[in-house]
């Protein structure tokens, strides 16, 4: 298990033995990454057409935009239409929607840090599987490990968290376990919603098991702010104009404060819970080869609809809504179907922490936090993303 926080304790988790949560889908690693290539180069590269459509600039010019998905990750990309129709460029693309690409790495604005490829000219290709190009988890890392963190904290839980908890992931455990948390930031790869919130509830669970769990969270907080520093002290001029996490850090004192002026211990059964709920609504809001084809129509009284999908994207219906929304759906499905009725005060806390965890409403928050529990969600999701990030770029 990789080291999360130095102010956490460690903890070890059995092997899981049983069968309702395998892991079905092979770890493997490699594969175009946009990190490892400057802007200039030229590159020739198998990619998956996770996403494709026609744009047209101000001045009527038309040209195709692009996600790519490789082992090594996601990426954007474009070509100009310099002669026929649109229409006509993007057919190489969607005809098996595996393509070799020749293209150019290029960087817009200058010197932001924002790298996409332009391509030159593409070829389908006819013998690979889509989801041989899905973004993996970083090498040396396993799902495995992480199912059983989570399915081990799980167990932990009292009833009837514990039953709520088992019950969701038997129910989507097939999506849950490899669907990624992000199109390109954190958890950007299969599995990466596993990996995200196995971290959160380890977190979750050394906060609440020290003797002050708010000190140990400033601890979390100042862990963080060391490597961000670090990352300051040694970047280029170029890269320190691609941090975006100052604002993160005001936002995890602004979490402490609201902490600290409720003066309440957070409850480890509802935070964990709270944590396993919060992002389970992107089974919805994104989608990738592979995927269950019925999700919607086990959670919402809708038709059930074949999805024909290439690679990791934001599902054209479930953006619409937003993955917060859905976890409360899941939320009281199954309490629903497990015949479970929490008390009033409870059940609302529950469906806070999943509406609230983003922090402000200005970052897709439907409210903001309001109780001790939902403040301590949102820091840990911060706490974890912030050291997702920082892994990646030092190449862990």
């Amino acid at each position: 298990m990789i080291q999360l926080f130095k102010a956490l304790p460690d903890v070890t988790f059995p092997v899981y033995e049983g069968e309702d949560f395998a892991i079905g889908f092979s770890d493997s690693s490699g594969g175009f990454s946009m990190e490892e290539h400057v802007p200039g180069e030229r590159i020739e590269e198998t990619l998956l057409v996770a996403a494709a459509e026609i744009r047209t600039s101000q001045t009527g010019r038309e040209w195709l935009q692009f996600t790519f998905n490789s082992t090594g990750g996601s990426c954007k990309g474009k070509q100009w239409i310099n002669q026929g129709t649109a229409e006509e460029a993007m057919h190489p693309y969607l005809e098996t929607r595996i393509v070799r690409v020749e293209a150019k790495v290029e960087e817009y604005p200058p010197q932001s840090g924002n790298k996409s490829l332009t391509v030159q000219r593409v070829t389908p290709v006819h013998d690979a599987s889509p989801t041989q190009f899905l973004p993996q988890l970083p090498a040396n890392e396993s799902l495995e490990a992480y199912r059983d963190q989570l399915i081990g904290l799980v167990h932990r839980l009292a009833s009837p968290y514990k039953d709520i908890a088992c019950a969701v992931l038997k129910n989507y455990w097939s999506d849950f376990s490899t669907r990624p948390a992000a199109l390109f930031h954190h958890h950007a790869y299969i599995g990466g919603l596993l990996k995200h919130t196995a971290c959160m509830m380890t977190i979750g669970h050394g906060i609440c098991e020290s003797d002050q769990p708010y000190l140990t969270l400033l601890k979390c907080i100042q862990e963080a702010e060391a490597d961000h520093k670090n990352e300051l002290f040694q970047a280029s001029e170029r890269e320190i104009r691609q941090f975006s996490w100052d604002e993160s850090f005001d936002a995890l004192y602004q979490a402490a404060k609201g902490i600290a002026l409720l003066e309440k211990l957070p409850s480890a059964d509802e935070l964990l819970l709270g944590i396993l709920l919060h992002d389970i609504g992107k089974l919805w809001e994104y989608t990738h080869a592979g995927a269950s084809a019925n999700r919607f129509s086990r959670l919402l009284q809708v038709k059930e609809e074949e999805e024909e999908v290439a690679g990791i994207a934001l599902d054209p219906d479930g953006v619409l809504m937003g993955h917060m929304p859905y976890g409360c759906f899941v939320l009281e499905q199954t309490l629903r179907e497990e015949d479970i009725r929490l008390p009033r005060a409870d059940y609302h806390r529950l469906m806070h922490m999943v509406l609230s965890h983003h922090g402000k409403r200005e970052w897709g928050s439907s409210v903001t936090p309001q109780t001790t529990e939902a403040w301590y969600l949102h820091a840990i999701d911060l706490l974890d993303a912030r050291k997702e990030k920082w892994r990646q770029q030092q190449g862990r």
